[in-house]
């Protein structure tokens, strides 16, 4: 089940300028900062009372968000959706027709993993579905 919108993503030509001006304009600030060097890019979530956007980043000349970049210039990436049990979404929307860009999870950090819906899929749009482990609310 879908819980809420995760995340906006944007691609960026450069996150710092993205982040002061965010962070000036909004309220924004840092909450994540990630690097993956072996696909060219590095993820930087800014958030402001609920609201998050990733902002993506092509470090290097080659990669996913490189090519990105240079077929459409920066803007929105992705749609992030939180949901509540990622293998079952996968199973329903495989069910409903929807073309997943892999067949299994990528583990992202330690308590979060995604799959993409194709755009094709969803209206031109590449959506990721997120699963993020919530923290053991017993024993603190």
């Amino acid at each position: 089940m879908i819980k809420k919108i995760d995340h906006i993503g944007i691609v960026v030509k450069n996150t710092e300028e993205l982040v002061e001006l965010f962070s000036r304009l909004f309220g924004f600030r840092v909450t994540e900062s990630l690097t993956f060097p072996e696909q060219g890019f590095k993820s930087t979530l800014i958030s402001q009372e609920g609201a998050t956007i990733e902002l993506i980043e092509p470090i290097g000349p080659t990669g996913i968000i490189q090519r990105f970049m240079e077929k459409r210039g920066p803007g929105l990436h992705h749609i992030s959706l939180q949901v509540d049990n990622l293998e079952q979404e996968m199973k329903v929307l495989k069910a409903k027709g929807a073309q997943l860009l892999g067949e299994e999870p990528q583990q992202i950090t330690e308590s979060s993993k995604v799959i993409f819906a194709h755009p094709s899929s969803a209206g031109g749009i590449l959506v990721e579905l997120i699963y993020r482990e919530q923290p053991d609310k017993q024993g603190g």
